[in-house]
């Protein structure tokens, strides 16, 4: 039998964890809607092609282009994602759902696409959202010190040391991002929390020069089971104190 014999099931698992990490790059379409439970689209395929294409197992053939007859149906169609890639490989699909929301979503998905419509809707709608809420959305530059759009907002927790009054940022840990899905390490200085991007993870034990103020920059954070040492007197204490009520937070803007 054709999927049993050429279907390779290590190679296709291989390539569906890859795309479930990042799913939105390998699949844009799907983010014409949210829907629930997408399943991997490398795994259809894969199945797909172990059924249908007689050259040769999935693995020898998933990076090929394919241009297959016949007609691919799907009853319970979801968020489309078999149908997706059945057209892919250049089958006709038919595709039936009980929920309206997945017949439009699945429609939209795979129907024409009228791009310069699009980018106009698209530009119309940033350009009225940004008159209404865009000044919200913008910090002071810490290098050249002008205005800058912000990319993200971290809230951080915050509680005062009960001896000496200092602030303390309640980091578990500076890192922000790995490389598995950013090009570089991107970690919080201890001290100013510039980010600083580096191709490995530094340690308290081995940690990185900051260099916008000389700080430590490293993986590890000072808020561990609800205890942390101060920056400003070094005493360590409990978070959140008993008579300090709910950690303030602090925005950082990005």
């Amino acid at each position: 039998m054709p999927l049993e014999d050429r279907f390779n099931a290590t190679f296709a698992a291989r390539l569906a964890l890859r795309e479930k990490q990042i799913q939105q790059n390998y699949r844009p379409v799907i983010g014409v809607h949210k829907w629930f439970a997408r399943r991997p689209g490398t795994l259809f395929q894969n199945l797909l092609l172990a059924e249908f294409n007689e050259a040769g197992n999935s693995e020898n053939s998933f990076f090929r282009s394919h241009r297959f007859e016949g007609v691919i149906t799907d009853p319970f169609t979801g968020g489309g994602t078999p149908l997706i890639e059945a057209n892919r490989l250049g089958f006709h699909v038919l595709g039936a759902d009980i929920n309206p929301m997945a017949y439009w979503i699945v429609r939209q998905e795979i129907g024409p696409f009228d791009d310069k419509a699009f980018f106009a809707a698209a530009a119309e709608v940033a350009e009225e959202v940004e008159a209404e809420i865009g000044d919200l959305y913008k910090t002071t530059c810490l290098r050249c010190e002008d205005t800058a759009d912000v990319k993200y907002f971290l809230w951080v927790k915050t509680q005062e040391c009960p001896s000496c009054g200092t602030t303390n940022d309640l980091f578990p840990g500076y890192l922000l991002a790995e490389a598995t899905r950013h090009p570089k390490h991107v970690l919080a200085c201890s001290t100013c929390s510039v980010l600083v991007e580096l191709d490995y993870q530094p340690t308290a034990e081995e940690p990185v020069t900051c260099p916008n103020c000389g700080g430590r920059v490293q993986r590890e954070g000072p808020a561990k089971r609800n205890k942390i040492r101060c920056r400003g007197c070094q005493d360590e204490f409990r978070y959140p104190a008993l008579n300090a009520g709910v950690p303030e937070h602090r925005m950082w803007a990005i």
